[in-house]
């Protein structure tokens, strides 16, 4: 074939190869090819389109000199790259005949160009089908170029979307948090996100649970998906994944409908959604789940989405666990601590029916011990201790001999030096014991005075532990406060009285204050 281009040919060539060397994306590409191919031919119109491998079809993006709508929709990419030959009205009405001719690049389709060729002319001539052909392989090699850089860059952004899902995953322990973290990236990573579900897998029942679903960006309610049992290979996709640990794509509404009884679908099956991509959640070489994407477009999802979404897909599956774990951990750490609750609780009711003249007296303590305790600022795990610190105060008593304890008169010096005892007594029971060791301060210390004449150890101010000196006031006011056999309980002013008077001595002025603020403060 002898090649007759013009010298403005020429030029408008070289302006295509300019082009072509910028740093645009395919579709971009694709409208530069459409603008140059009409200039240097001459022809009333030109579309371009790209080749989407994933259906098999073209789907034309970029027109010059056309009417768009009228051009865009998917027709079949032609099936070798044969030299350009007329194809009848395609793929617009409005002239004819036109020319396509494939975008081909090392044998695989990339495109195709329809070239629109005026009335009265059925064909190119053999020096425009030839330049046609030059136009065609820059084109091709131009947006494979545009398309690798694509991809390559799309790769990098997931990569970082991804890492930046595993930082963030990796401060939290809240399950909807991560769901929602794991939603974002999916949005990100995918394309036509219309809803998404997360199905935990429970392997002791055999059942896959929706734990969160998006429809439209709007998270529903997961009870409206009841439960799906485990079924066996190939009766149903949630459980294909998780059998199989393999990523499942539908491609097609007819899909849908295949698949509709056999998933958890958003929104009425088959009403718009279109595609679905399920991927397992694996965490330690166990599935976790499966996370599904649905979309309002045809064929949405690749094998190359799959691996993309599966890798975030882990990465939240790990975190799940882990908050799982923690949470488990939790709930264990509770039930122990309330088994430990009831015990010291015996422990106290124990102490209380040892003594008539003070039963009661420990619960009652306690109760203000904790308000307190909550008034000063102290931590929850803080007020734990308190309230223990509080129910065991006087468990040393247990070493008072009761010719001791429950004699009904006045106590000589021995006696009260045994009873001085019972805080040191306190402290050996407890101390060897190490879930109790935190709550010893009051046990061993509430005896102890701010000018430094308590006991056993003599502390002064600020030596003493917060806990005892709050717990000291509480300890004298409830004393004060109760009917004993020598004695009727103090009217509340007197006790008032009497504990103003002690501060700056034998209590703490800042506890006696604080303890009086609170008492009022629940009038």
């Amino acid at each position: 074939m002898v090649h007759t281009t013009t010298d403005s040919q020429m030029m408008a060539l070289a302006r295509l190869i300019s082009r072509l060397n910028a740093d645009h994306d395919p579709k971009a590409m694709l409208q530069i090819v459409c603008d140059e191919s009409a200039r240097i031919l001459g022809v009333v119109g030109v579309v371009a389109g790209a080749y989407d491998e994933q259906r098999r079809m073209i789907r034309y993006v970029a027109v010059c000199d056309c009417d768009l709508p009228s051009v865009v929709h998917l027709i079949p990419p032609p099936a070798s790259p044969a030299p350009p030959t007329p194809q009848g009205v395609s793929p617009s009405s409005e002239h004819a005949p036109s020319v396509v001719i494939g975008l081909w690049r090392d044998d695989q389709p990339v495109g195709a160009l329809s070239i629109m060729l005026p009335a009265g002319r059925a064909d190119l001539s053999a020096s425009e089908s030839e330049l046609l052909h030059i136009l065609a392989d820059l084109a091709a090699q131009a947006v494979v170029n545009a398309i690798r850089l694509a991809s390559a860059r799309s790769h990098a952004a997931d990569l970082e979307a991804i890492n930046t899902l595993g930082r963030a995953l990796a401060e939290t322990l809240d399950l909807d948090r991560i769901y929602e973290r794991l939603y974002e990236v999916a949005l990100q990573l995918l394309p036509d996100v219309g809803g998404a579900i997360f199905t935990l897998f429970d392997a002791e029942n055999q059942l896959m649970i929706c734990t969160f679903a998006f429809l439209d960006g709007e998270r529903l309610d997961p009870t409206e998906f009841p439960p799906l049992p485990l079924v066996p290979l190939g009766q149903g996709i949630q459980s294909n994944v998780i059998h199989t640990r393999q990523p499942f794509i539908v491609g097609s509404m007819e899909e849908v409908y295949q698949h509709a009884n056999k998933a958890f679908l958003v929104g009425e099956p088959g009403d718009t959604t279109e595609s679905m991509l399920f991927v397992p959640m694996i965490a330690r070489e166990r599935v976790v789940g499966v996370l599904q994407v649905q979309s309002f477009s045809t064929g949405s999802y690749s094998m190359a989405h799959a691996t993309m979404l599966g890798m975030a897909a882990n990465i939240a599956a790990v975190a799940i666990e882990n908050a799982r774990l923690v949470n488990d951990l939790k709930l264990s750490n509770l039930e122990l601590r309330q088994a430990y609750d009831h015990t010291l609780e015996g422990w106290s009711n124990a102490l209380d029916l040892r003594d008539e003249e003070t039963h009661g007296h420990s619960q009652r303590v306690t109760d203000l011990a904790v308000r307190l305790a909550r008034a000063v600022g102290m931590s929850e795990e803080q007020v734990g201790y308190v309230r223990w610190g509080a129910l065991l105060h006087d468990i040393g008593k247990m070493g008072v001999p009761d010719a001791v304890l429950l004699k009904p008169g006045k106590l000589n010096d021995e006696e009260w030096r045994l009873m001085r005892m019972h805080p040191v007594y306190a402290y050996n029971l407890l101390a060897p014991i190490t879930f109790l060791q935190p709550v010893l301060d009051i046990p061993y210390c509430h005896h102890e005075k701010w000018d430094g004449t308590g006991y056993p150890r003599g502390l002064r101010g600020e030596e003493i532990p917060l806990a005892a000196r709050l717990f000291a006031v509480i300890d004298i006011w409830d004393a004060l406060r109760s009917d004993r056999p020598y004695r009727q309980a103090w009217p509340e002013e007197n006790v008032r009285a009497h504990v103003k008077s002690l501060a700056g001595s034998h209590l703490d002025p800042a506890a006696v204050e604080l303890f009086l603020r609170v008492m009022d403060e629940s009038q």
